[in-house]
C-alpha cells in the first residue's frame, strides 16, 4: 500500500480561505470598515485584526483626533449596530481619563444633535460656561453615551512598554487560553573539569491563542508613543533610551506577541520630529508643501518603528504654513478646519494616497470633502469652515513672497 501523499502547501492554504469564505459568508467580522470616511475607506479598509496601524502628524495637528475619529469612534458605532464584542484599550499617555470622556461626550452630542459643543466651553474654561440646553442635551443623553464607552477602558496611568503589556496579557488571561508546546533545543553546557559539550533539552516555548469568544474584536491604542516611560534592560541593568523603549514596545509586544499570537489590532501614535514641521523653501522663498508634510523619515525618536506597521496614515494642515491653497482646496477659506490625511504606507493597496477633510477641532470630527473642482458639492462645507472660524469679514489675502 502507496503511503499516502502529504497534502501540498498551497492546497492547504486554498482550504483555509475556503472557511474563511463560508464564514464571512455567514457574518463573522474580519474588518472593522470607517464607514464614514467612503473614500479613505477604499484605500484602507478599516480596523483590521493581526497588524499593527500607525497615525503620525506633527504637535497638535490632530493626530489623536484623527485617531479617535478612525479607532475609536467608527469602531464602537459598528460594534453596537452589528452586536460585535469589542474592547479598545486607549493608553493615553497625555490626556487624563476625564479629558477623553469630554471629548467623547463633545462629539457624540455634535454628531447626534448636529449642534456645535465646544470642549472648552463644556470644561469651564471660557469665559461664559456652556448654555443650559446643551447641559439638557448631554443629560438627555447619558445613557447612550455610557453604552458607547462601556467597550472602552482608558487607562492613564500605566506609561511603560511592560506595564501596558501586562494589562494587556491580564485581560488576555482572564478571556482566552495560552497554549505552548515542547521544543528540542541544543544547548551548549560546561562538565565539572571545564570542559564544553552539548546536550540536548526540551523546552516549553509559546505557540498560539485561542480566545473565548472566536468573535470578539481588541484594539490597543497608545497615545502616543514619545511618551512612552524609559525602563530597565533586565539583561544589563541600564535605562533604555527611547528609541529602545518605543522598539520595546512597538516590536518586541505589538509586533511580535500581541498582534501575531493574540490577533488584537494595535494602533500607535507617533509624533512626527520637530525639524520636520519647520517651514522650509526654495531659493525664491516659496515654501515647499511636500516637505512640510508627515513623513516616514520625519518619525521622532524611533524611525525602525515603521517596519512594523502595515498601514501609516500621516495627519497634515497646511494652514500651519500660511499655504493660500492646497491641492487646489482654498485655505484661505478654510484655514484650520482642513486637514489631509496621507497613506504613507499600505498593506492594502498603493501609497501616497491623500483624503481631504473638513474638521471640527472641538468637537472632534472629520468630514470627507468632495474634489476642489466640484464647487457645488464643496460650497456646504465652505460654509460650514466660515461658521466653525466665526468668519464675518473676507477671507486673508493671498501671500506675496516678494516676486
Amino acid at each position: 500500500m502507496e503511503d499516502k501523499k502529504p497534502i501540498g502547501k498551497v492546497k492547504e492554504r486554498v482550504e483555509e480561505l475556503k472557511k474563511i469564505k463560508s464564514n464571512k459568508d455567514s457574518g463573522q467580522i474580519f474588518c472593522i470598515p470607517f464607514q464614514n470616511y467612503p473614500k479613505l475607506m477604499k484605500s484602507v479598509p478599516g480596523v483590521v485584526p493581526g497588524m499593527i496601524q500607525m497615525v503620525t502628524a506633527g504637535s497638535g495637528v490632530g493626530k489623536t483626533q484623527m485617531t479617535k475619529a478612525l479607532y475609536v469612534r467608527e469602531p464602537l458605532e459598528y460594534a453596537l449596530k452589528n452586536n460585535i464584542n469589542l474592547k479598545i484599550f486607549y493608553f493615553a499617555l497625555e490626556e487624563s481619563e476625564q479629558e477623553f470622556i469630554d471629548t467623547m461626550i463633545c462629539n457624540f452630542i455634535s454628531s447626534r444633535c448636529n449642534i456645535d459643543m465646544d470642549l472648552l466651553t463644556l470644561q469651564g474654561f471660557r469665559e461664559k460656561s456652556l448654555d443650559q440646553d446643551k447641559m439638557d442635551l448631554i443629560d438627555a443623553h447619558i445613557d447612550d453615551i455610557e453604552l458607547l464607552l462601556e467597550k472602552v477602558e482608558i487607562i492613564d496611568s500605566v506609561y511603560n512598554p511592560t506595564g501596558i503589556y501586562k494589562y494587556c496579557r491580564d485581560y488576555a488571561d482572564k478571556n482566552g487560553t495560552h497554549h505552548y508546546e515542547d521544543r528540542e533545543f541544543i544547548k551548549k553546557k560546561i562538565d565539572e573539569d571545564g570542559n564544553e559539550y552539548t546536550k540536548k533539552e526540551m523546552t516549553k516555548v509559546y505557540s498560539h491563542y485561542v480566545p473565548d469568544d472566536p468573535n470578539a474584536f481588541t484594539i490597543v491604542i497608545v497615545d502616543h508613543m514619545s511618551l512612552l516611560t524609559p525602563e530597565k534592560d533586565k539583561d544589563t541593568g541600564q535605562m533604555k533610551n527611547q528609541h529602545q523603549t518605543m522598539a520595546q514596545w512597538s516590536t518586541n509586544y505589538a509586533l511580535k506577541q500581541i498582534t501575531k499570537h493574540w490577533n488584537w489590532a494595535v494602533v500607535n501614535v507617533i509624533q512626527q520630529e520637530q525639524s520636520s514641521e519647520k517651514e522650509q523653501f526654495t531659493n525664491k522663498g516659496e515654501s515647499i508643501q511636500k516637505k512640510t508634510e508627515p513623513s516616514l523619515a520625519g518619525f521622532a525618536n524611533n524611525k525602525e518603528i515603521q517596519r512594523d506597521a502595515k498601514v501609516i496614515i500621516g495627519v497634515y494642515s497646511p494652514d500651519r504654513y500660511g499655504f493660500d491653497d492646497y491641492h487646489s482646496y482654498d485655505i484661505r477659506r478654510f484655514r484650520d478646519t482642513f486637514r489631509a490625511a496621507k497613506v504613507l504606507k499600505n498593506r492594502f493597496g498603493a501609497p501616497n494616497k491623500y483624503y481631504h477633510f473638513l474638521f471640527d477641532g472641538a468637537t472632534n470630527r472629520f468630514k470627507e470633502l468632495p474634489k476642489a473642482d466640484e464647487v457645488d458639492k464643496l460650497q456646504p462645507y465652505e460654509y460650514a469652515a466660515d461658521r466653525l472660524l466665526g468668519r464675518i469679514g473676507n477671507p486673508r489675502k493671498k501671500k506675496n513672497f516678494g516676486q
